[in-house]
């Protein structure tokens, strides 16, 4: 960058705005961009490049989110709301309860809807104003690297997610005050990372192993072009899944006496939970994991008794108690690849994805199933949220350097008579799609037909997610076979489902566009929003108040640099150290114009364009 470039590139940086990927995690989250081509994690306000995806609430009813919910979760577990992906768009059970307890500490509701809610401090909440609290934790700290409001984004989301969880997620961005700008499919998202990093081509099967999820795509990537071939996965496995069995294998230690107490006590429960995540972390890079954990026992009683349990996990004995779950994730790689039509030798590279791919018996696993070690290069934490600013960047400036080809995750059906459906879109079809089938009454003298609309891998009606359904009126149906009824199904690379309903002797027709489906009124929405929109007000305050308090430090930088190069410069005259003193001269009085306005915006820029200049160096 020339002298004269400098503040040029400010303004041209002032003039765009910018455009984040974010993944969503169930365990942690993460915000990207890009800056000159190249995707890189928005450091945390705090300064972590990952924000652990909890969100508590202090006794004084102050919202904390990231590591300070982490750090109060360990003394009041009851405070605090992590894991919360694993219920967003669901339909609450007493199943989906009695599985909740295993692995959060905080008892799920239904709300008014049939949706999910969580108690939490007292509070009763919808997880979706949980993911909300989360998004906008990583657009306030986008906001404070750029020094300027944050609206577009394109949010990841496991390929199995079904109709209902994205919708739910498009809704807790809309809470949030972001635009979506799309959803994209967390593998997907990491080949794109895995792609551009080391410049690979060909047929690639991407290996997600999260905290609440387990995805697998194949894609083939080829110039720019990554043409997903098939997607799978399993909801229900994740990180959380490991700790779990940890947690069983510490309560049977607990004295019997407490035993009992312990497992029926959601503060004793969760320390055992934070003790088996923090051992399982140690067992990535250790052959074994002591484990201290006091006050178990009951906590509500008036009169508490506690114990002491003090034990230690071998890496060994972990992965023995672990060989379910990695039977099962192996068992789904089985699967796409057959959906692929192709065997583990066809795979040309194996990318992991994921926290619990740093799991020592994970990589071993993967590498004898596909007979060879996984790609390098990337940061598994990070690979989404990276691919994920590639994607937005795209999108935003319309270049058309990469083409995204998916697949349907779900199959896409009608409902039939005898509680059957007849299937229209296939999973794994590529979208977008379209399909028509022409369906008869159920019985003469119909004057109005119900086309039933699901999403789901059963044929039968009741094992699949119901997405509504498209009214047919003012039948003449004398003869069933006389009044065939044309049902046709588009479905967009967006995942948006359009479904048209067409009397073929009349041409009467009614359609149904199923996307935006919310879990909550309008009336919450705009109250959650108002809710956080002042949240975020009064943080983003707080954060500009602080950026103009600290970057008269980055001034003093870049002062003392100028002072450096000069003498360098001095000491070996070159037109390259003559540069290099006018680039940074030039950032430095940008910088103090910034000051004097109060443009936390240029700042941001400059200290930017202060940092590369120091990395290339």
């Amino acid at each position: 960058m020339c002298r004269r470039c400098a503040p040029r590139a400010i303004e041209c940086e002032a003039r765009m705005e910018p455009v984040i990927g974010i993944d969503l995690g169930t365990t942690y989250s993460a915000v990207a961009t890009l800056d000159s081509g190249r995707p890189f994690v928005i450091p945390s306000r705090a300064g972590a490049r990952l924000t652990p995806s909890v969100v508590g609430f202090t006794p004084r009813g102050e919202r904390v989110v990231g590591a300070r919910a982490q750090i109060l979760g360990d003394e009041m577990p009851d405070r605090v709301a992590p894991a919360t992906k694993r219920f967003i768009g669901k339909r609450w059970s007493a199943e989906l309860e009695r599985a909740a307890k295993l692995v959060v500490p905080y008892p799920t509701l239904q709300g008014p809807q049939g949706e999910v809610r969580i108690k939490v401090a007292g509070r009763v909440m919808p997880v979706t104003q949980v993911s909300a609290m989360l998004l906008g934790e990583l657009k306030l700290d986008a906001e404070a690297h750029f020094g300027r409001p944050v609206s577009k984004c394109v949010i990841t989301v496991p390929a199995n997610f079904d109709e209902g969880q994205r919708q739910a997620t498009r809704e807790a961005a809309r809470i949030a005050g972001l635009e979506v700008l799309r959803l994209l499919n967390e593998p997907t998202a990491a080949a794109m990372a895995y792609g551009l990093v080391n410049s690979f081509e060909g047929r690639a099967l991407v290996f997600d192993l999260g905290g609440g999820t387990f995805d697998v795509s194949v894609l083939e990537m080829d110039g720019g072009v990554y043409e997903v071939r098939a997607t799978g996965g399993d909801p229900q496995l994740g990180g959380d899944d490991f700790d779990a069995r940890i947690v069983q294998w510490l309560v049977a230690q607990v004295p019997d006496a407490f035993r009992d107490a312990v497992t029926k006590d959601r503060v004793s429960m969760q320390r055992l939970r934070y003790a088996a995540e923090r051992a399982k972390r140690t067992l990535s890079d250790q052959s074994e994991a002591l484990l201290s954990i006091g006050e178990l026992g009951d906590h509500a009683s008036p009169e508490p008794r506690y114990c002491q349990l003090d034990t230690a996990l071998a890496r060994s004995f972990y992965e023995t108690l672990s060989e379910p779950l990695t039977t099962r994730c192996l068992d789904v790689c089985r699967q796409v690849l057959e959906a692929a039509k192709l065997s583990p030798r066809d795979v040309e590279a194996v990318m992991l994805v994921g926290g619990m791919t740093r799991m020592p018996l994970v990589r071993e696993l993967v590498s004898r199933f596909f007979g060879r070690p996984p790609l390098s290069g990337v940061n598994p934490d990070e690979a989404v949220a990276l691919g994920a600013a590639v994607h937005a960047a795209e999108l935003a400036s319309r270049q058309g350097r990469t083409l995204l080809i998916d697949v349907a995750s779900h199959t896409l059906s009608v409902g039939v008579l005898g509680g059957t459906v007849r299937r229209l879109i296939g999973r794994n079809s590529p979208v977008p799609a379209t399909a028509k089938e022409a369906f008869l009454p159920g019985r003469a003298g119909q004057r109005q037909a119900r086309i039933p609309v699901f999403q789901g891998e059963s044929e039968f009606a009741d094992e699949c997610t119901k997405l509504g359904e498209v009214v047919l009126s003012e039948l003449n149906v004398g003869n069933r076979a006389d009044v065939p009824i044309e049902v046709t199904f588009e479905l967009s690379n967006e995942g948006t489902l359009s479904v048209r309903a067409v009397d073929t002797t009349t041409g009467m027709a009614e359609a149904l566009r199923i996307e935006a489906r919310t879990t909550l009124s309008a009336t919450e929405v705009d109250a959650l929003q108002a809710e956080q929109a002042a949240y975020s007000k009064d943080q983003a305050e707080k954060d500009k108040a602080l950026a103009l308090q600290t970057f008269p430090r980055v001034l003093d930088k870049a002062e003392r640099l100028v002072r450096l190069l000069e003498k360098s410069a001095e000491e070996e005259p070159s037109e390259e150290a003559d540069a290099a003193v006018g680039e940074v001269k030039a950032l430095l009085a940008q910088g103090r114009v910034a000051v004097r306005l109060g443009d936390t915006a240029q700042m941001a820029e400059v200290t930017r364009l202060l940092e590369r200049l120091v990395d290339e160096a």
